[in-house]
This record gives structure tokens, C-alpha cells and sequence, in this order.
């Protein structure tokens, strides 16, 4: 409609249309950061109008859970909006796209100033973000933000929102920390203090991950150096 109707708008934006806002991959979000867009804004129509009833509800948890994940590995959130307008209010749609531009204008390129980490160091945590948003546990927290909020958990317990934000919070640092331990085992087999060194963390949490990834099949001893057993990425299944 912006078009039809003649109102301008800044050609610095790219539009991708999908059916719906609630089939975005929040992965796909990391993946556009990663090879170099400097802001992502997402536009969908009003909570109540959506034709698949609850894709936009579901949009805005996703992304809610991606821009804390974002803010935790060092890129500023306000690079990824999300926003609603009907597809007949063109002068809402140009006034959201100008005002989002301006702001990305205001933070500049990704990783150079306007967030907390410079390049390569963001675009290797983005690349950990990617997978963490990819992984089974953001997915099932994205899931069950709307039933533990309304209906409660299995034992009929209702979040607030503090406090499934606090929860999510929780699971968004745990799972960082288990995709760097398992990326920084796919350069080969690694001690448990030389993981904990390389990315900050303290020994006993880095051996509670690994055995927790050993549980599940994704890490193996392969040998012992002096007193400290290495560990590995397990061989893929065939």
C-alpha cells in the first residue's frame, strides 16, 4: 500500500514477505546477522487479527527469547524489531521502517560501536546463538510461554512473566554454554580445564556439561593425558 499510495520510504531496507510471521525460524535471525545485516525488523499484523489465529503471538516469543539471547552474547537487541500494522496502513508501515532505520543508522554497522562486542569476536558468538536458537530446549521454552502463563505447568503452577523470562534466562545462558564447549570440541579432543579457560567458565560447571553431554550421547572420553581425560565430539550415526 505504501507504494500505491506514492509515500516514500528509505531505500536502505530489503523486504522479504512471508505467509506469516509465526513460521520465522528464530534461527534464521542469527544467520542474517552473521553474514553482515546490521538491523532485521519484523512486521506483522495486529494480536487477534492474525489468519492462523496465533502465528504473530507465537513471532513475538520467539523473538522476545532471540533478543535476550542476543543481548546475553553481546549484540545490542534493538537491532531485531518486532512490529505490527495492517497491510492498509502504508503511512504506519513508512513510519515504522523510518524509525527503525534511524535507529540502525544511530548504532551503525554490526560489531562497531553499538554493541558490547566488536567484530570477529560477535560474529563467532552469533554463529553459537544460531545453534542455541536451532536447538531442541529454546524451542520447547518458546513452546511453553503461552500455556505457563495462562494454565500453569504439569503440577498447575502459573508463571508470571518475570518469572518465565528469569527461567528462560537461565536455560539462554546453560545453552550457550553447552554449544561453546561443543564448538570448541569440533577442533578436536579437549580437557575439561582447558574448555573452562578458553571461555571463562568455572571447571565444575564445564565438567557438569560435559557429563551431561556425555549422557546424552553427543561427547566421549578418547584419551587420558597425564590425569586429565579428553573429550570429543561423538561420530555421527551413519
Amino acid at each position: 500500500m505504501a507504494g500505491v499510495s506514492r509515500l516514500q520510504y528509505t531505500p536502505d531496507i530489503r523486504i522479504v514477505r512471508i505467509m506469516c510471521t509465526g513460521r520465522l525460524d528464530p534461527a534464521i535471525t542469527a544467520r542474517a546477522f552473521k553474514k553482515g545485516l546490521d538491523g532485521l525488523l519484523i512486521i506483522g499484523c495486529y494480536f487477534g487479527d492474525c489468519h492462523y489465529i496465533s502465528g504473530n503471538y507465537q513471532a513475538k516469543a520467539k523473538l522476545d527469547v532471540a533478543r535476550r539471547l542476543y543481548e546475553y552474547v553481546g549484540m545490542n537487541p534493538e537491532r531485531l524489531a518486532f512490529r505490527q500494522c495492517s497491510s492498509g496502513e502504508a503511512s504506519v508501515f513508512v513510519k515504522i521502517v523510518t524509525e527503525f532505520t534511524e535507529k540502525i543508522k544511530e548504532l551503525g554497522p554490526l560489531g562497531a560501536g553499538g554493541d558490547r562486542l566488536e567484530s570477529p569476536l560477535l560474529i563467532k558468538k552469533l554463529e553459537t546463538a544460531e545453534a542455541v536458537l536451532a536447538g531442541e530446549k529454546i524451542r520447547w521454552v518458546i513452546g511453553k510461554r503461552a500455556p505457563f502463563l495462562k494454565t500453569g505447568n504439569m503440577y498447575g503452577e502459573v508463571f508470571t512473566e518475570h518469572e518465565f523470562r528469569r527461567a528462560a534466562d537461565m536455560i539462554i545462558v546453560e545453552e550457550t554454554e553447552v554449544q561453546e564447549i561443543l564448538a570448541g570440541l569440533r577442533d578436536g579432543a579437549r580437557s575439561v580445564k582447558d574448555l573452562a579457560a578458553s571461555f571463562s567458565m568455572p571447571v565444575e560447571k564445564v565438567f557438569r556439561h560435559i557429563l551431561a553431554l556425555k549422557r546424552k550421547g553427543f561427547v566421549v572420553p578418547e584419551r587420558i593425558v597425564g590425569r586429565s581425560p579428553l573429550y570429543t565430539l561423538a561420530p555421527k550415526e551413519v
